[in-house]
């Protein structure tokens, strides 16, 4: 029911970012489900890359069959170095399916051995590349520039990184 993978097999424990991205393969297609993310402590996600809806418990609702979710996830102050769980959940009306991702946590240092999932990285520069097809849809979207740093990158963001394309 669930197809869970991360862009890097590897984080950094501090300021560390990641993507993971979720398919939703559900039993009925015409049911509408929620999906619960359970980050572990010193771990944080921003709202949801695919532009679906997110209700009052921060369940994202997937209304159609076979959607894809993308969120990044982050660390913002230094975690202990090991492997952390996150736990993804698909919540119907009639069933609730749990799945467990392990991502290992690292030093700045150990980043450079980190495999990439070329797939996931493909599947988001393909998401940020979609525009909106409903000319109603363009007024409701706005872009921020974001704000360019006058220094160099390090080798590791130039390795790892992922340009989106606007």
């Amino acid at each position: 029911m669930l197809d869970i993978q991360f862009a890097k097999s590897k984080m950094e424990n501090e300021e560390g970012m990641n993507h993971l991205w979720i398919q939703v393969h559900p039993e009925d297609p015409l049911q509408t489900s929620e999906i619960q993310i359970q980050l572990p402590e010193g771990m944080y996600r921003s709202k949801n890359l695919s532009g679906l809806v997110e209700n009052d418990h921060g369940h994202i609702v997937v209304d159609a069959p076979y959607q894809d979710v993308i969120i990044e996830i982050f660390t913002q102050d230094a975690l202990e170095c090991g492997e952390l769980t996150i736990v993804v959940s698909l919540l119907t009306a009639e069933t609730t399916v749990h799945q467990e991702i392990s991502i290992q946590v690292v030093p700045e240092e150990e980043m450079d051995t980190a495999e990439i999932n070329e797939h996931v990285v493909e599947r988001i520069k393909a998401l940020s590349n979609t525009s909106p097809t409903n000319d109603d849809d363009v007024s409701k979207i706005v872009y921020i520039q974001p704000k360019i740093m006058e220094q160099g990158m390090s080798h590791l963001e130039k390795n790892y990184r992922i340009d989106y394309e606007y």
